[in-house]
């Protein structure tokens, strides 16, 4: 019987001993992992600092014509399952010639009599080439590849900031994407135009709403780079900010839940400020949907209904410093929707030279 209870008794100091070792690991394990990420949160706002201090910010809010002309020709559908082509392949080259625009295409296809055609295809980043034998239409009397293909992009959306400093502005908060596979549009050129708003489309459940204004030919800024997170480029007139304060970034460690304000202009010229609420912040996301937030400002939903199209870039500022830009509006839900921090915009307009 003692015998027993010794056992018994070593046996649970066993216990004990490996209870005590295993939460003296996970603790460790716990404070290795909080300090990493304290000083990678240290070095990331350190780096923003950085970038910040040789920078003007003022906030934008201005609804701005947006065109961009394509590297090549983006494949936006196909008529025809015997080539080895995708929707969202760019055609950069045909017979070692360069394309820069469909009227191109078509004249080098007419040129090839239905003998086959080399074209070199840019594919997510991969670049190959392939053989395509064109047929001819006898309704159209004409040789076709069987491609629908696009060359060039517009639509408006809303600048988010300048740099006064280098003339540099930063829109939408999103890329300029085609096809239903968001395929990011590579660029070779683009600008930013004065934009005349002449009504406006409210969303509702599953139908996005949206700003609908004419692109005029008044260009205003040149479009270098359309990435994930924004389109940015250089600002011709400066007219657009001389006249504005400064304002402060808040990283997104700073970011609070709770009430914000959004800018936007969506008629009479004039940018106005409307309430927000900040639901949530999703520290660790990644890409341009960091923060899930709502519309709560009356006069904005009798206006729009909510997150419309055309309003992606809108300025988010919470406690008077900007901390990002609406990006998207939930399909279901046209009152609350995704934005982008400020500091994710900032790292991509840094690159620009």
């Amino acid at each position: 019987m003692k015998k027993n209870r010794k056992y018994i008794f070593e046996n649970k100091k066993t216990r004990i001993l490996i209870i005590s070792c295993i939460i003296i690991v996970l603790s460790i394990v716990f404070v290795y992992i909080n300090y990493t990420d304290v000083v990678n949160s240290y070095s990331i706002n350190k780096d923003l600092r950085k970038k910040i201090n040789n920078m003007d910010i003022v906030i934008g809010g201005e609804t701005v014509g947006i065109k961009l002309l394509a590297t090549g020709v983006l494949i936006m559908g196909l008529d025809r399952d015997d080539v080895n082509l995708e929707i969202a392949d760019v055609i950069l080259k045909v017979d070692g010639n360069q394309v820069e625009s469909n009227a191109e295409l078509q004249n080098f296809t007419q040129l090839s009599k239905g003998q086959k055609m080399k074209l070199e295809i840019m594919r997510k980043d991969q670049i190959f080439e392939i053989e395509v034998t064109p047929t001819f239409d006898e309704l159209s009397n004409e040789y076709k590849l069987g491609l629908w293909v696009k060359d060039s992009s517009a639509g408006v959306g809303t600048i988010t900031f300048y740099d006064r400093k280098s003339l540099n502005f930063a829109a939408l908060g999103h890329a300029v994407t085609e096809t239903k596979e968001n395929y990011i549009l590579p660029i070779t050129s683009g600008g930013i135009t004065s934009t005349d708003i002449y009504s406006i489309k409210k969303g509702i459940n599953r139908i996005p709403g949206e700003l609908k204004g004419t692109i005029t030919n008044h260009i205003i800024g040149e479009i270098t780079h359309n990435t994930e997170k924004g389109i940015y480029g250089k600002m011709y007139d400066s007219k657009y900010f001389e006249n504005k304060k400064s304002i402060e970034i808040i990283p997104k460690s700073g970011i609070k839940e709770g009430e914000a304000i959004i800018y936007c202009l969506l008629d009479n010229d004039t940018i106005n400020a409307y309430k927000i609420q900040i639901e949530k912040v999703l520290l660790n996301s990644v890409g341009n949907k960091n923060m899930i937030i709502k519309i709560i400002d009356e006069k904005l939903i009798n206006k729009t209904g909510g997150i419309i199209q055309g309003m992606s870039g809108s300025p988010i500022i919470q406690n008077g410093k900007l901390i990002g830009a609406v990006t998207h509006v939930f399909l279901n839900d046209p009152l609350r929707g995704y934005g982008v921090f400020i500091e994710n915009m900032i790292e991509d307009i840094s690159n620009i030279n």
